[in-house]
C-alpha cells in the first residue's frame, strides 16, 4: 500500500557503527583524497599493567585512494542496509536508487556513479591495526590486516527508478570484509541515529559525532581526551590547539544546538598538554536502557526493545508486549502503534471498550486504517516529501558549486569573460558605437580583473547558476 510506505518514511532512520571503526579514523574528512596517501594514528594504552603501543594505518589503492568524507556517509547506509536485514550474511543486496534516497544525494547518474567510486575506495582500502582492533569474542585488543568491503557487483539500474521487479533488486550486492564481519558477529556493534546523522552539516561533525557516540555508549555523561589525540582520531590536518579548537567550533556548536553534547570546556591536563572535556545530556541514560533490555528481552535489538516500552505504555500486557514484538515486523507493530494513537487523539469509537485489546488485534490482523487518516498522513507526508526535496535539492546545489570552485582554475580567464564580452559587443553595436579592437581588449581586461578572487566572492559568482528551488526534474 502506497500510503502505509509513505507513512514508513515518517520512523527514525536507524542504523550501525562499528565500534573500532567508529573510533578510528577510516576516511578522510575531506572531498578529495589527491594530497594523501595514508592515515596514521599511535598512541599507547596500557594492558596488564604493562605499556602497549597501538598503531592504526589506513592505505587506499593506488588507482582509488583514500577513502573520503562521502564515503563514510556510504558506509553508514551500507550499514543500515546490512542492519535491516539482521547482518545475516557477509553479501548483502543493495539498490542504488534506495542507497542514494537514503543519503540525501540526487536520485541520478551523478549519485549512482559517486555510489560506484565510494564502492571502489572502500573496496581498495586496508588497515593494518597493531594491538588495536578489538576482538569482541577474544575480549582483547589484536593486531590485524584487513579491508572493509572485498567486493561488489553492480547490475543496470535505471537512475531514478523508484519500481523494479523483484529480480532485479536482489542483482547488485557487495560484501563485507571477513574481518569485519566476524566483529559485528560478535556484537561489537552500536546503534547509530543515521538520521541524526545525516541531517549534520559537515564531515568533521559526522566523525565528531560517530567518535564521541561511542564514547558516551552506555550512558556515560562525561569524556574527556587530549586535544591533539582527538585531532588525530577524526583526523584533522592541524597540530596547534589553537588551530584545533577553531577547527571543531561549528561542530561544537552544532552538536550542543542539537542537544547531543551538553556542554565543552578545555582543561591543561597533568601531562601539560591541554585537553578537551564532553558533558553528555543526562537524558539519554541509555546505558539504564541497554542494561534493562538485556534482563527482559535477551537477544532483542535497540529497535524492539523501544517497540516493546511503546506498547506497554499503551496497557499491553508485559508477555503480549514481548509476543508481537518478536512475532510481528517492526514496521508493522510502528505503523499500528500510530494509527492507534491517531484515533486516540480523534475520541474514535473504535477503542473506547478495549483500548489495549484493539490495538493488539490491529497488529495480529494488520488492521486497515480509516480513510481519514491516509488523507490526513497522505497531506503531512507531502508536505515532508517536498520540503526534503528542497533540503536534497539544497546539499546537491551546494556541491555542485564546491564542484565548480575546486575547478575553477581549469577554465582560463579569457573563456570566463568570452559570454560577458561577447554581450557588450553586441549591445555597442546595437547602440551604434561599434567599438574597435582596443576598446574591445580594454573592456576584456577589465572583465577579467572583475573576476572574483577570494572564495568567497567564488561563490556567490558560481550560485547565481544554480537556483535555491529545484528544478522541475529534480526528484
Amino acid at each position: 500500500m502506497d500510503n502505509v510506505k509513505n507513512n514508513q518514511r515518517l520512523l527514525a532512520i536507524s542504523s550501525k557503527d562499528e565500534m573500532n571503526l567508529a573510533e578510528f579514523p577510516f576516511t578522510l574528512l575531506s572531498k578529495s583524497n589527491e594530497s594523501q596517501e595514508t592515515i596514521e594514528f599511535l598512541d599507547w594504552i596500557t594492558v596488564d599493567r604493562k605499556p602497549v603501543k597501538r598503531e592504526w594505518i589506513v592505505t587506499g589503492s593506488d588507482k582509488f585512494g583514500l577513502p573520503t568524507a562521502a564515503d563514510e556517509e556510504l558506509y553508514i547506509a551500507l550499514m543500515k542496509v546490512s542492519k535491516d536485514v539482521a547482518f545475516e550474511n557477509r553479501r548483502v543486496p543493495i539498490v542504488r536508487y534506495q542507497l542514494a534516497k537514503l543519503l540525501g544525494w540526487g536520485l541520478d547518474g551523478k549519485s549512482y556513479e559517486r555510489i560506484e567510486q565510494g564502492l571502489d575506495r572502500l573496496s581498495g582500502v586496508r588497515i593494518k591495526a597493531k594491538n588495536a582492533f578489538w576482538d569482541n569474542a577474544k575480549k582483547k585488543y589484536v593486531t590485524v590486516n584487513f579491508g572493509i568491503i572485498d567486493d561488489y557487483y553492480l547490475y543496470d539500474e535505471k537512475p531514478g527508478k523508484k519500481q523494479m521487479a523483484q529480480e532485479e533488486l536482489s542483482l547488485s550486492n557487495f560484501s563485507w570484509n571477513e574481518v569485519l564481519f566476524n566483529s559485528f558477529r560478535a556484537g561489537n556493534i552500536k546503534t547509530v541515529d543515521a538520521e541524526f546523522y545525516f541531517s549534520l552539516k559537515s564531515p568533521v561533525t559526522k566523525r565528531l559525532y560517530r567518535f564521541l557516540d561511542k564514547k558516551k555508549y552506555g550512558g556515560k555523561p562525561r569524556f574527556e581526551i587530549g586535544i591533539k589525540k582527538l585531532s588525530a582520531l577524526l583526523p584533522l590536518r592541524d597540530s596547534y590547539p589553537s588551530h584545533i579548537k577553531l577547527a571543531l567550533e561549528k561542530s561544537h556548536n552544532e552538536l550542543m544546538d542539537k542537544g547531543f553534547i551538553k556542554k565543552v570546556s578545555y582543561e591543561k591536563a597533568k601531562n601539560g598538554e591541554e585537553k578537551v572535556i564532553y558533558g553528555f545530556p543526562k537524558a539519554q541514560a541509555k546505558g539504564q536502557t541497554l542494561g534493562m533490555r538485556e534482563c527482559l528481552l535477551p537477544g532483542f535489538s535497540d529497535d524492539n526493545f523501544n517497540l516493546y516500552q511503546q506498547l506497554k505504555k499503551r496497557g499491553i500486557s508485559d508477555r503480549v508486549a514481548k509476543a508481537l514484538v518478536r512475532d510481528y515486523h517492526p514496521n508493522q507493530v510502528k505503523m499500528q502503534i500510530e494509527i492507534f494513537d491517531w484515533l486516540r487523539e480523534q475520541k474514535s469509537p473504535l477503542i473506547n471498550k478495549s483500548p489495549a485489546g484493539f490495538l493488539r488485534k490491529s497488529i495480529e490482523e494488520y488492521y486497515e486504517p480509516p480513510k481519514e487518516y491516509f488523507s490526513q498522513h497522505e497531506r503531512r507526508s507531502r508536505e515532508i516529501e517536498a520540503n526534503n526535496r528542497i533540503a536534497r535539492w539544497m546539499k546537491y546545489r551546494e556541491e555542485l558549486i564546491e564542484s565548480d570552485i575546486a575547478n575553477w582554475d581549469k577554465t582560463l580567464p579569457d573563456d570566463r569573460v568570452a559570454g560577458r564580452l561577447k554581450f557588450w559587443t553586441a549591445g555597442e553595436n546595437i547602440n551604434g558605437r561599434q567599438p574597435n579592437p582596443e576598446q574591445v581588449e580594454r573592456k576584456r581586461q577589465e572583465f577579467i580583473a572583475s573576476l572574483p578572487k577570494t572564495d568567497e566572492e567564488k561563490w556567490e559568482h558560481v550560485a547565481r547558476n544554480y537556483p535555491e528551488d529545484p528544478p522541475e526534474d529534480f526528484e
